[in-house]
């Protein structure tokens, strides 16, 4: 498995429209990319502009996959707008072992 958790500092004001974006990003991974195995969004109630992101794909091409469809690629054009800054929290990577492995 391969994937990384991100945090990302939301610009006051935007969370919703972070958030319409990601609901739009994850219906894409679940629709059409049977390699994106997790998509989540996490929040932290001490950090209200703060979102956590969690990706798990089963390798690295569903992750290249992942990141040439539309979504990836509009946010890539919208991130200035809607994010302060980010943080890789754990960087893209294979995993050790995981509930999923066989």
């Amino acid at each position: 498995m391969y994937g990384a958790i991100v945090r990302l500092v939301l610009k006051p004001g935007k969370r919703a429209e972070f958030l319409e974006f990601s609901r739009w990003n994850i219906q894409v991974a679940r629709d059409r990319e049977p390699g994106t195995l997790r998509l989540d969004l996490w929040e932290v109630e001490t950090e209200p502009d703060v979102v956590y992101v969690y990706e798990a794909y089963t390798d690295r091409a569903a992750f290249e996959r992942h990141i040439g469809n539309g979504p990836v690629r509009r946010f890539g054009e919208i991130m200035n707008d809607l994010v302060e800054g980010w943080t890789m929290v754990v960087p893209f990577g294979h995993s050790v072992m995981s509930n999923l492995d066989g």
